[in-house]
């Protein structure tokens, strides 16, 4: 069970992310799945990667959309159960390390929609074919010794 003290980080060792105009695009390079959220979804993932905690995302929500605390609430425990089930989030009682202030949010409030976690599976197949390399900077190279070689 959440409580509004929980904080949200995303799982970094299997999921790459980008919120672009609003939308998050979400990877499990772990399964190949990949997810989209849009309008309160992508509020809630930019919330998370900032490193906000479950009650600083509640506000932001309901200072931004025309929805009750309780509304939020409800939608962003539903949401969150959902990220945690396909390993997306990793929920912490610690703030992260490096949590950001919450910004501060414009006088005007939009229409609500519950937030949804669009999930797309077609990919997985794909990505066990040719699954996603690490980049060369993580990859330990041993330095070649000369001394060695001879």
């Amino acid at each position: 069970m959440l409580t509004p003290q929980d904080w949200l980080v995303p799982n970094e060792a299997h999921v790459a992310a980008k919120v672009l105009d609003g939308e998050a695009i979400i990877i499990n390079l772990s399964n190949g799945t990949y997810y989209s959220m849009d309008k309160v979804g992508g509020l809630i993932w930019e919330m998370i990667e900032r490193g906000q905690g479950l009650e600083a995302t509640v506000a932001a929500i309901t200072a931004r959309y025309e929805v009750s605390p309780e509304q939020a609430v409800a939608d962003l425990e539903r949401l969150v159960g959902e990220l945690i089930q396909e390993s997306l989030v990793i929920v912490s009682d610690q703030p992260p390390s490096a949590a950001e202030r919450q910004e501060r949010v414009s006088g005007q409030r939009f229409p609500y929609e519950p937030p949804k976690l669009n999930i797309y599976r077609d990919m997985g197949d794909l990505l066990a074919l040719d699954p996603p390399m690490p980049s060369l900077e993580e990859i330990p190279w041993k330095e070649s010794d000369p001394e060695s070689a001879r």
